[in-house]
C-alpha cells in the first residue's frame, strides 16, 4: 500500500481522537441520557444490555433475586407529569408463570414513591425539588427495611417486606410507558446486591471513591429507545454543587424598568468591572438577534447616584460602587444620575447618562431560581412552578414544570398564561406598568380559575421568592417576618397592605364557644386568666377594696386560622373590626357593687400568641401566606378595669388583724360543662406599692371552683394591718392618759379637787379617743381589740375616780372625828362667831367673846379634839384605802396588759 500524506494525516487524526477520548475518560466524564427534552410524552427509555463488551441480551452479571440490594443514580428533571416513573425492574410472565415481580420508582415535587410488588412506600422531602437541578438518589433494602437517601441524606426508613423476592429480567431507566414517562437527564445508574452503608452513600454522592454496582454498572452497555439523546458531562458538573449565572437581554427600556425587571427576576443589572467582562458582554449581546443595532449600542449598568449627587452606589443593595469611568466622565452633574457602557469597543469605562433614556439591559440572574405562580388554585404543585428561559432569538418566557407557559404574544403585545397541553389561554395580562409579568398583577381570565368565571379580573403573583420570603408587588423579596411589622420594607410599600390576620371558616358563630380540640372526649374548654393588680385602696369602715387591674383572658379558638404571625406578639394585634366577629369569653365580677362584666370593646386589646409551627397556605392566594392553626396558637384579650369589690372582714382583732379579701369572678359565657378556668394558666399578681394606708398586701392567691354550675374563680388578697397609726394615735395616748390617771393616786390627800379633775380630764379624753376610733370602723355586734383596750382604760380611770371619792370621804371622817355635844348658848348678844381654816383643810367655827369663860371653853375643847386625832392617827383608814387603790389598780393594769398583748402576739 502506498504511503501518502493524506493517509498519514488521517492516522494522526484517529490517534488524536483516541487520545482525547482517553483524556476525557481520565478526566472523569459520565454518559448522560436525556429523555423528552421538549416535554412531549413518549415511551423514551434505555435498557440494560449487559456487561461492557458483551453481547446484547447477555443479561445480568448474576441472578437478580437478592435479599438485600441498593440502587443509586443521578437525575435532573425537565418536566413532571401525573406519574413520572424513571426506573423499573420487570419480568415478562408467560402462561402458567407466577405474577410479575418488579421494582419501580417514581418522582414528584415533594416525594419519591417506591414499589416492590404490592409493597409501596412514600418518602417525602422537606422542600420541593427544582427543575434543571441534579439530585443523587439511593434506595437500599436490608433486613426488611427500605431506605431512601437524597443527596447523601437519609430521607426516610420504612419497615416491610414484599410478598415475594424482588427479581426481574430487564432493567428499564426512563419512561415506564408513554403515559408514565420521565422528562429529564439520568446518569450513573448502579445496582448492588447488598445494602450500602450511610458513609458509602455519601461517598458516592460526592464522587469519592466511586464503586460500580456488582449487579448493574453504569459503564455496562445500555440501549436507547425513543426520544433519548446521549452526552458526556464532567464529574465536577455533577458532584460539585456549582451554581452559575444566567444572562437575560431585554430591549431598550428606562433605567427604572431595567432595575425593576432584573431585580424582579431575582438578579441585578450587570455592571462590568474589567475589560474582559466588557468583552464577554459584547459577545453575549451579539449572540442575540437585535432589531436595531444602533439602539442597543449602549446598555445599562447597575450603579446610580440618585440618592446623593457624586456618590455612586449599586442600585440593588445601596453599597458604594467602585466605578471605572471613561475619559471625561462623569460630566452630566445632577441631570445624568445613571451609568451605561458602550458596546462599540471604543472604551471599557462607564459613562453617565440620563435615567429616563431607553437603553438595552443585561440581567445577571443566579441559576436554579424557581418561579411560583400564586393565586392559580391549581390542584398539583407542579403546575405552578416555572423557570425563566430566553432563546437566542431574544424570546423571553417562563416555562412551567408541566403543561403551562407564560409568554408574550407579540402580535397583541401582551402576556398570556398558556396551556399548551389543551392548546388554550388561561389568562391575559393586559395592563402592566413595566411590560413584564413578574410580580403581583391583575390578569383577565379566559377560563374559570379559583371559582371565578371569565371575563373577570383576577390577581396573580409570579415570584422568584423562596421559602421564608415575602414577594413585593414588584417581585422583589424581603424576609417573611418583615411582612406587616408596621414599617415599610418593600420599595413599593406593598408589604404593609392586606395584612389580614384571622382566617374564618365558611360558617362561624361568634355566640357559640369553641370546643376543646385537645381532647376527643367532651371536655370543657379551659380559659386562662391573668390578673395584674396595679393598685389597691382598702376602706375598713365600708369593708370594700377598690382596685385597678389589667385582666387578660387566654383561650384557643380552633375554628379559625391565623396568617403570617410574628414572633413579637405585639405585632399580632387583632383589629377591632375583626375582634367583634370573634367569640370572646365573658366573665362576671360577682362581688362588686352593681353589675360588672368583662368587655371586648375599643379599650380592649386582642392579640395572637405565636406558639405553633406554620404551614404554607398553598396557591389560592396571590401572596405568600403562613397559616397557623387556631388551636396551636392561643388568643388573648386584655383590658384595664377599675372596680370596687365588697369584702368580709373579721375585725375582732382590730387593729392587730390580718384580713383576706376575695375578688370573685364567674364565667358567664357558658356552664362548666363547656367552659372552665385553666388551672395551669390562671394567676394573679400584685405589682403596685404593697404598703397601703391601713394595710400591707401580703400576697395574692387564686382558688378555682370549676365543679360549680358556672366556673368560679376566687382571687384572695392577704392584707396585714399596719398598726402603727393606731398605736400612735390611740394606744400610746390612752396609755399615757391611764398613767396620768393612775399617778393622781399619789397626789396629797388633801387636794381632792386636783386629783379628781386630773382623772376626769383623762376620762373625757379617753372617751373622745374611743368615739374617734369607733367612727372609722364598721359597727359590729362583737367587741374589737381596740374596743377592749379603750373600754378597759375608761373603766380603770372610772375606778380611779371612785377610789378618789372614797379616799376623800375616809379622810374627812378621820380628820373631823366624833364631836362632843355642845351646851345651849347662854352667851350674850355681844358674842360673835369666827370661822377659821384648819391647817388640814377643815373649817372650824370659833366663838369669840370677851367673856373669859368662853375662852376657856374653847381651849379645853381644842385640847380634847387634838387628843382624839392623835388617837385616830394610829390606824388611819384613808391611808389604807390609798395603798390598796394603788396596788389594786397597778395589778389590774399589769394583768390586763399581759393578757392583752399575749393574745395579740399569739393571734
Amino acid at each position: 500500500m502506498e504511503w501518502t500524506p493524506k493517509r498519514t494525516f488521517t492516522r494522526y487524526l484517529l490517534l488524536l481522537h483516541l487520545l482525547l477520548s482517553l483524556l476525557q475518560e481520565h478526566a472523569g466524564a459520565l454518559d448522560v441520557y436525556s429523555f423528552q427534552k421538549e416535554g412531549v410524552q413518549s415511551d423514551a427509555h434505555i435498557l440494560y444490555a449487559g456487561p461492557a463488551g458483551g453481547l446484547e441480551g447477555q443479561g445480568w452479571r448474576g441472578s437478580f433475586t437478592p435479599e438485600d440490594f441498593s440502587v443509586c443514580l443521578r437525575l435532573k428533571f425537565f418536566y413532571l407529569w401525573d406519574l413520572s416513573g424513571f426506573l423499573q425492574l420487570w419480568a415478562e410472565a408467560g402462561e402458567g408463570d407466577s405474577p410479575t415481580s418488579m421494582l419501580s420508582v417514581e418522582v414528584n415535587l415533594r416525594y419519591f414513591r417506591i414499589r416492590m410488588g404490592i409493597f409501596r412506600r412514600l418518602f417525602f422531602i422537606p422542600s420541593s425539588l427544582r427543575a434543571l437541578t441534579w439530585y443523587h438518589v439511593c434506595i437500599t433494602y436490608s433486613l426488611g427495611t427500605l431506605k431512601l437517601y437524597l443527596n447523601g441524606d437519609l430521607r426516610g426508613s420504612h419497615p416491610g417486606r414484599p410478598e415475594y423476592p424482588v427479581g426481574g429480567t430487564q432493567l428499564k431507566v426512563g419512561a415506564w410507558d408513554a403515559a408514565r414517562s420521565f422528562s429529564g437527564d439520568i446518569t450513573e445508574v448502579n445496582v448492588w446486591s447488598r445494602a450500602l452503608a450511610t458513609d458509602e452513600v455519601a461517598s458516592s454522592m460526592q464522587c469519592r471513591g466511586i464503586v460500580e454496582g456488582d449487579l448493574v454498572a453504569w459503564t455496562d452497555s445500555w440501549t436507547m429507545h425513543g426520544d433519548v439523546t446521549k452526552s458526556d458531562v464532567p464529574y465536577e458538573r455533577l458532584c460539585d454543587d456549582l451554581t452559575g449565572t444566567q444572562h437575560f437581554i431585554f430591549p431598550p427600556v428606562s433605567s427604572k424598568v431595567a432595575f425593576q425587571v432584573c431585580e424582579g427576576l431575582g438578579g441585578s443589572v450587570k455592571t462590568p468591572q474589567t475589560s474582559e467582562e466588557v468583552e464577554n458582554l459584547r459577545r453575549l449581546h451579539s449572540s442575540f438577534a437585535a432589531s436595531d443595532n444602533e439602539t442597543c449600542s449602549r446598555v445599562w449598568t447597575g450603579v446610580t447616584d440618585v440618592a446623593k449627587e457624586g456618590e455612586w452606589r449599586h442600585h440593588k443593595d445601596g453599597l458604594p460602587a467602585q466605578v471605572s469611568w471613561r475619559p471625561g466622565a462623569p460630566d452630566g452633574d445632577f441631570l445624568q444620575n445613571c451609568a451605561a457602557i458602550l458596546l462599540d469597543g471604543s472604551s471599557t469605562g462607564l459613562t453617565d447618562v440620563s435615567c429616563s433614556r431607553k437603553l438595552c439591559t443585561v440581567c445577571d440572574v443566579p441559576e436554579g431560581i424557581v418561579w411560583t405562580l400564586l393565586g392559580a388554585c391549581e390542584e398539583y404543585p407542579r403546575n405552578i412552578h416555572f423557570i425563566a428561559q430566553q432563546k437566542t432569538s431574544g424570546e423571553f418566557h417562563f416555562r412551567g414544570y408541566s403543561k403551562y407557559t407564560i409568554m408574550k404574544n407579540d402580535s397583541e403585545d401582551h402576556w398570556v398564561w398558556w396551556d399548551h397541553q389543551n392548546n388554550d389561554t388561561v389568562a391575559v395580562l393586559m395592563r402592566n406598568e413595566f411590560g413584564f409579568p413578574m410580580g403581583r398583577h391583575e390578569w383577565t381570565l379566559q377560563r374559570p380559575v379559583c371559582g371565578k368565571k371569565p371575563p373577570v379580573e383576577h390577581v396573580l403573583l409570579l415570584t422568584p421568592c423562596g421559602t421564608g420570603s415575602f414577594s413585593c408587588d414588584d417581585a422583589t423579596c424581603i424576609p417573611l417576618y418583615q411582612r406587616c411589622d408596621l414599617k415599610f420594607d418593600c420599595r413599593d410599600m406593598s408589604d404593609e397592605s392586606g395584612c389580614e390576620l384571622v382566617q374564618f371558616p365558611p360558617v362561624y358563630r361568634p355566640d357559640l364557644p369553641p370546643s376543646n380540640a385537645a381532647s376527643s372526649a367532651s371536655t370543657p374548654l379551659p380559659v386562662g386568666v391573668h390578673m395584674v393588680l396595679e393598685s389597691a385602696d382598702v376602706r375598713t369602715s365600708t369593708m370594700v377594696i377598690h382596685t385597678n387591674y389589667n385582666l387578660s383572658l387566654t383561650w384557643r379558638e380552633g375554628r379559625v386560622n391565623y396568617l403570617n404571625l410574628n414572633m413579637d406578639y405585639t405585632l399580632n394585634r387583632v383589629p377591632y373590626n375583626t375582634m367583634r366577629k370573634l367569640w370572646v369569653p365573658t366573665v362576671d365580677f360577682t362581688n362588686t357593687r352593681g353589675n360588672h362584666i368583662t368587655h371586648a370593646d375599643e379599650e380592649a386589646t386582642m392579640m395572637v400568641l405565636m406558639s405553633g409551627e406554620p404551614t404554607m397556605g398553598g396557591n389560592t392566594r396571590p401572596q405568600e401566606v403562613e397559616v397557623y392553626a387556631g388551636w396551636d396558637n392561643p388568643l388573648t384579650v386584655r383590658r384595664k378595669y377599675s372596680e370596687t369589690f365588697q369584702c368580709k372582714f373579721d375585725l375582732s382583732m382590730y387593729p392587730f388583724d390580718q384580713q383576706e379579701c376575695l375578688l370573685v369572678l364567674t364565667m358567664l359565657s357558658a356552664s362548666s360543662r363547656l367552659l372552665v378556668f385553666d388551672e395551669n394558666k390562671t394567676e394573679a399578681v400584685f405589682i403596685g406599692n404593697p404598703h397601703l394606708v391601713e394595710y400591707t398586701v401580703g400576697g395574692v392567691a387564686v382558688e378555682l371552683m370549676n365543679q360549680s354550675d358556672f366556673a368560679v374563680m376566687h382571687v384572695k388578697i392577704s392584707l396585714v394591718r399596719r398598726a402603727g397609726y393606731i398605736l400612735m394615735n390611740v394606744y400610746i395616748p390612752s396609755m399615757l392618759l391611764l398613767v396620768v390617771s393612775y399617778v393622781t393616786l399619789y397626789f396629797r390627800v388633801g387636794i381632792f379637787q386636783a386629783r379628781v379633775l386630773g382623772s376626769l380630764t383623762a376620762l373625757l379624753v379617753m372617751a373622745t379617743l374611743f368615739t374617734q376610733a369607733s367612727s372609722h370602723l364598721p359597727k359590729t355586734s362583737y367587741f374589737k381589740m381596740v374596743d377592749v383596750w379603750l373600754l378597759t382604760c375608761i373603766v380603770v380611770i372610772f375606778f380611779i375616780i371612785v377610789f378618789h371619792v372614797v379616799i376623800d370621804r375616809a379622810f374627812e371622817r378621820t380628820e373631823k372625828g366624833p364631836l362632843p355635844p355642845t351646851a345651849p348658848s347662854l352667851s350674850p348678844p355681844s358674842e360673835k362667831q369666827v370661822t377659821k381654816v384648819h391647817p388640814s383643810g377643815g373649817a372650824v367655827v370659833v366663838t369669840s367673846s370677851e367673856d373669859p369663860r368662853g375662852a376657856m371653853e374653847f381651849v379645853s375643847t381644842s385640847r380634847s379634839n387634838s387628843l382624839h386625832l392623835r388617837q385616830r392617827e394610829q390606824t388611819p383608814l384613808y391611808k389604807s384605802l390609798i395603798l390598796g387603790a394603788r396596788v389594786l389598780v397597778f395589778a389590774a393594769l399589769v394583768t390586763f396588759n399581759f393578757v392583752y398583748w399575749v393574745i395579740v402576739y399569739l393571734h
